[in-house]
């Protein structure tokens, strides 16, 4: 309230000498090595909720300056036989696709075309991203393929760079995440038609007993007029 008047008091009258002060109540110091350590379990929190592994996780980087491509957690295939790229739906800012379509003339590529990738700080080629190609490449198409020779892989956990041409990632089973997705959606099936049934039995039971309240209600009127016409 003091402080309400003083102001009021400043505004009315401008020529007022003095000074307001206010007092912030006092923060407590943040303690580094604690917050690090909540941030840190805040990430390995939220890696598990999405079931992935952090020995599993890894940085993708430029070989010539080092610059981060894109991560693991994008990683959608590999392919070892004839490309040996890492093929990935989402990379960073510093990989820029280039506007011009190329076409393959000899190599793997022959007879595909694509938009080449590269590095935006240092320029060099990373990979491409196949606009047409044949039948046995097609399932890269449209995603950020980038040449193992050109890249290095830094693990987290370890806090370690490995060379591109020597990265393994764990090929995932498609097949077996759908029967999993299954199980889970026919056990989800069978709950909702066991809450269904017994909201029907509810609805039924209220439905019941209103119409044993209007029946009890219709029984007991006639036994009031008796008494009146009695009196």
């Amino acid at each position: 309230m003091a402080v309400r008047r003083r102001l009021q008091q400043f505004f009315q009258d401008p020529e007022i000498d003095g000074a307001i002060m206010v007092e912030w109540p006092a923060v407590a110091p943040v303690d580094s090595a604690r917050q690090a350590a909540a941030e840190a379990n805040t990430g390995a929190a939220a890696l598990r909720r999405r079931r992935l592994r952090p020995q599993d996780c890894a940085v993708f980087q430029c070989r010539g300056c080092h610059a981060v491509l894109g991560d693991s957690l994008h990683l959608c295939a590999q392919e070892e036989r004839r490309l040996h790229v890492l093929a990935c739906f989402k990379v960073t800012e510093d990989v820029v696709l280039e506007d011009s379509l190329r076409v393959g003339i000899d190599g793997s590529l022959l007879g595909c075309t694509y938009n080449a990738l590269y590095c935006r700080s240092c320029g060099v080629i990373l990979g491409f991203n196949l606009y047409s190609s044949s039948s046995d490449l097609a399932y890269l198409r449209g995603f950020f393929c980038l040449f193992k020779d050109c890249i290095l892989c830094y693990y987290l956990t370890t806090k370690t760079t490995i060379d591109g041409s020597e990265m393994t990632f764990p090929a995932l089973n498609l097949k077996k995440k759908l029967s999993k997705l299954k199980e889970q959606l026919v056990i989800i099936h069978v709950r909702l038609e066991i809450l269904i049934r017994r909201l029907e039995e509810l609805n039924w039971q209220n439905m019941a007993d209103k119409q044993g309240c209007s029946s009890r209600t219709a029984c007991l009127k006639p036994e009031r007029a008796r008494i009146k016409s009695n009196n």
